[in-house]
């Protein structure tokens, strides 16, 4: 009705500016079949637009006395079932082209052709994927009863609008779709992202398991992610007190304790929390049960001369091999840390001997500029720009 007012203003301010506008008002010829016809343009658009009024008049009227008859509701029916089925068809292809803000406009004019609560919920599956949360839930609720716990996805896209935003609510989001809801592989992988956010790392500890089975993250990926979540974990008790750092770590598994990311995120930690002397007990303990390789040790920096146990067990794995890497650097680390400059000197000059690198280059300079000996600090300087 709104649309047959609207041609009746035009045509009424048609009248009105046409006679306005004689005066320069341009004129149309139209000849067909021997009949001319000469009308001004203003004349032409109003004849124009009380044509489509009455087609549309027409329409309307013949629509309401098919509906009237059983032959002409099955027709309309199915003119409107056609209709929404190429919508439909052309939203699928929409969101098989990797276009869901389309698909979901098709899918919404082939619900209007034919409501169905299987297409608006197709409808709010395509406005998830468009990450759209407001629409989605709209057509969440068209979907009607049958579809009323099947909201995971919608789920997921409010949380993940609310994790930069809002952290804590997200964190608390996301526990409540853990427990309501499978823990597919996008569930588990949003609650990575909501808990590492909001520093929930007890709840992604917990979790660790599960997105070892499906997070896509390569092994060496996997290890830090494991790491940096067991080290904030331990920092995290270890800031309310040494007791609670401590309960924290003998509460894991013995089989736990010995993995080689843990023990060096609990070593890490003490070390961070300024515990030196535990630290290298522990780094200690896991060298001769052999959990530790020296390498990944050396990588975190934990070798330290708290221990004077560590010191001669390093010293000892040197007599066996003197040309171990992974020991001279172990052994440097620890001189150094002692202030012991003249044994960093030899070992990392020895170290530069079996590999030079840009980062042995680099201490032993630093070694030698402690000793006071600047000359040889140039030196090994330069060979660190070298390499």
């Amino acid at each position: 009705m709104k649309w047959i007012i609207a041609l009746v203003v035009i045509i009424i301010l048609g009248a009105i500016i046409g006679p306005m506008a004689s005066g320069n008002a341009g004129y149309v010829l139209v000849q067909f079949a021997g009949v001319a016809i000469e009308t001004t343009v203003v004349g032409l658009f109003v004849v124009t637009v009380v044509a489509v009024a009455v087609l549309a008049v027409v329409w309307s009227l013949l629509r309401r006395l098919l509906s009237k008859t059983r032959q002409g509701r099955k027709w309309l029916a199915n003119r409107s079932e056609r209709k929404a089925q190429t919508m439909y068809q052309q939203g699928i292809r929409e969101l098989l082209n990797d276009e869901p803000n389309k698909a979901a406009e098709s899918f919404a004019k082939a619900y209007k052709k034919a409501p169905d609560n299987n297409l608006a919920a197709l409808t709010a599956a395509a406005a998830c994927l468009d990450k759209d949360a407001g629409k989605a839930t709209y057509w969440q609720e068209e979907a009607g009863s049958f579809y009323e716990n099947s909201d995971t996805l919608l789920q997921l896209v409010v949380i993940e609008q609310q994790v930069k935003v809002n952290p804590a609510e997200a964190d608390r989001k996301i526990q409540s779709l853990l427990k309501t809801k499978p823990h597919t592989a996008n569930v588990l992988k949003l609650a990575y992202r909501v808990f590492s956010a909001s520093g929930n790392w007890q709840q992604l500890k917990d979790l660790l398991p599960e997105l070892r089975q499906v997070t896509d993250l390569a092994p060496a990926e996997f290890e830090r992610l494991e790491y940096q979540v067991y080290f904030e974990r331990f920092v995290a008790e270890g800031r309310k007190s040494n007791e609670m750092l401590y309960n924290e770590w003998r509460s894991l598994p013995s089989k736990q304790r010995a993995d080689a990311t843990v023990r060096l995120s609990y070593a890490a930690a003490l070390k961070h929390l300024g515990d030196h002397e535990i630290s290298a007990r522990v780094i200690l303990k896991g060298l001769k049960r052999g959990d530790l390789e020296p390498a990944a040790v050396n990588s975190l920096h934990l070798f330290n001369a708290k221990s004077e146990k560590l010191l001669e067990f390093v010293q000892a794995q040197l007599k066996q091999n003197p040309e171990s890497r992974d020991y001279l650097y172990a052994l440097a680390q620890i001189a150094m840390d002692n202030q012991d400059f003249s044994l960093a000197q030899r070992a990392l000059k020895k170290l530069a001997e079996i590999e030079p690198s840009s980062h042995v280059y680099r201490l032993l300079g630093d070694a030698y500029h402690a000793l006071g000996d600047s000359q040889l600090a140039a030196n090994a300087y330069k060979e660190a720009l070298a390499h």
